[in-house]
């Protein structure tokens, strides 16, 4: 085999390699922040500034919401993961906003605005069609999602009655399942604090 095919398959094999090195880091960094293993070490959460905001009459801010327990959803309505976990959150809404739950969506676009993801006519819509009540902040620049260190659509920051991050997590979930179960059993962990 001449010497210039030798080192071609060398140089692939070699890159193949990293690849699956990079892969597999990338893979064990997001099993490290998937809802069913992601516990995190209390600290402050970070105050967002959103101006625009849906089902809410004013902007709410995280220092208003002390004494609550406060769970983010990040999410967008062109996700199809986002859209099949919002009845979950819907629920949760229902179920525990009188005990001290204070749901809010953050609205973060992936497209380009031409896209109408960054629309907030289109967002309400979205709202209703989906029958969400809990407030929802419009992220169009992404603010509050590099605020948070997100990465991926749905992810999910529950706060404790102090302000601080309790627990982390990303992924579709759906009513009566083991992550639901597992969400649930966190939000009432919190609120019985």
């Amino acid at each position: 085999m001449p010497r210039t095919s030798l080192l071609f398959l060398l140089s692939l094999a070699g890159g193949g390699g990293a690849a699956l090195a990079l892969e597999s880091a990338s893979r064990a960094t997001a099993q490290s922040r998937n809802p069913l293993t992601a516990v995190r070490e209390p600290g402050p959460a970070p105050s967002w500034k959103n101006p625009s905001w849906l089902n809410a009459d004013h902007p709410l801010t995280l220092s208003e919401l002390r004494g609550r327990v406060v769970l983010l959803n990040f999410w967008v309505f062109t996700c199809y993961n986002c859209t099949n976990t919002v009845p979950s959150l819907v629920d949760f809404d229902r179920k525990y906003r009188d005990q001290g739950l204070t749901l809010i969506g953050i609205h973060t676009p992936e497209f380009p605005p031409y896209a109408g993801e960054h629309d907030r006519g289109n967002v309400e819509r979205a709202l209703r069609k989906y029958g969400i009540e809990y407030p929802n902040a419009q992220d169009n620049d992404s603010k509050t999602w590099d605020l948070y260190g997100i990465r991926y659509w749905p992810s999910f920051v529950l706060i404790d009655k102090r302000g601080n991050i309790r627990y982390e997590g990303y992924g579709e979930f759906h009513l009566g399942d083991g992550s639901y179960r597992l969400w649930e059993k966190r939000i009432q962990e919190l609120l019985a604090e």
